[in-house]
């Protein structure tokens, strides 16, 4: 008995041009989705080197905003808030955040689900509504409890940087709780086995298996302090100015070229830290020691100019010793350097230029950040 061949059944004409179409809908849709988000961005772009005032003929390429902009005092000076403010908010926050999550994680008590709750309220409430709660926690509680002890306060910089902590802990906390989900326990149990006892296991296994989860975490909590508005505007106080609040007072006069190249620098930077924070969560320790390392050179080679430039002018003051210390960091860059070499070679190719990159990048920004903090 011999087989048949069966025919060969194709789909009808209607159904391939229904496909086609159905994919042309949707691509055409997203081109302009892509084109409505980021097309507005990229004409921005663009005009920051225009070489005129005007914001709507572009007369041709020069960097003249942009030299401006370096020689402009009071945005330096509002540069240097939002970093000191940044710096200092996502320490304190990284830190809260970190250890928060551990306990919620490792540790069942009573209104734990209650508590996990709280912690993302400051993410789902309105931006205007958490900056006049905590203006009204400042006015009417802080500030009151101070002055009860003989203290007196007002809001500024200080009342800025408590703020920013606040509204940066749940996104730490969410970052390092989603990196715990993942968490081997039979790693830290496997160390317990051998003698480790709770703190080196903590150091030796927990510790480096969450820091890309804790660096994410912590480079998010940055981006967000340098980019807030809403929240400073209501707290910041009379005479305290970042970045933000500068731009907006500009905005304010007029649409000028050098808004433009402002704008540009600080959306190279939230991309850049961004980018660096979803690099960190997934690219586990290698890209994570990367980032310490190039963050660690950075602030060594400031160091190293400038201590080396207020020495040969002979005047010697706090931040010459701050330099100082900065440049001290140079050893255990070279010795993190000296371990991360042979993790590299073991990578794979993308995974070495990848590693590379984040080092440079974050070298560049520990550069750039100390450069603007020391004046």
């Amino acid at each position: 008995m011999t087989a048949k061949a069966l025919p060969a059944v194709g789909r009808p004409a209607r159904s391939r041009w229904s496909t086609r179409l159905t994919q042309w809908a949707l691509g055409g849709n997203a081109a302009l989705l892509f084109a409505f988000l980021y097309l507005p961005v990229v004409i921005l772009i663009l005009f920051s080197f225009n070489n005129t005032r005007s914001v709507a003929v572009f007369g041709g390429f020069s960097l003249e905003w942009y030299q401006a902009l370096a020689a402009n005092q009071e945005l330096l000076t509002a540069a240097r808030n939002s970093l000191l403010i940044g710096l200092i908010s996502t320490l304190a926050s990284t830190a809260i955040g970190t250890i928060l999550a551990l306990g919620m994680d490792r540790y069942r008590f009573g209104l734990r689900t209650a508590l996990d709750a709280n912690l993302y309220l400051p993410i789902v409430i309105p931006e205007i509504v958490m900056g006049i709660a905590l203006l009204l926690f400042f006015n009417q509680a802080l500030f009151p409890a101070l002055a009860a002890i003989g203290l007196h306060a007002a809001t500024g910089l200080v009342t800025i940087t408590l703020s920013h902590i606040a509204f940066n802990i749940p996104f730490v906390y969410i970052i390092v709780r989603a990196r715990l989900a993942d968490f081997d326990r039979t790693l830290e149990e496997a160390a317990q086995d051998l003698g480790a006892d709770e703190w080196r296991t903590f150091t030796r296994i927990t510790l480096p298996l969450l820091m890309p989860g804790i660096v994410g975490g912590a480079l998010m909590a940055f981006t967000l302090s340098l980019d807030d508005y809403l929240i400073t505007a209501f707290t910041k106080g009379v005479g305290s100015q970042t970045m933000p609040l500068y731009i907006y007072s500009l905005v304010r006069k007029g649409v000028t070229p050098e808004i433009n190249a402002l704008s540009t620098a600080l959306l190279a930077g939230s991309m850049g830290l961004v980018g660096l924070s979803l690099t960190a969560q997934g690219g586990g320790p290698l890209l994570t020691r990367a980032m310490g390392i190039g963050l660690a050179v950075g602030l060594a080679l400031q160091g190293l100019a400038g201590f080396g430039s207020h020495l040969l002018g002979g005047a010697f003051s706090v931040a010459d010793l701050l330099r100082l210390l900065l440049l001290l960091l140079l050893w255990p860059a070279w010795r993190a350097l000296a371990q991360w070499r042979p993790e590299l070679r073991e990578a794979n190719r993308a995974g070495q230029w990848l590693a590379i990159f984040a080092l440079v990048v974050t070298a560049g920004v520990g550069y750039i950040s100390t450069t603007l903090l020391f004046g």
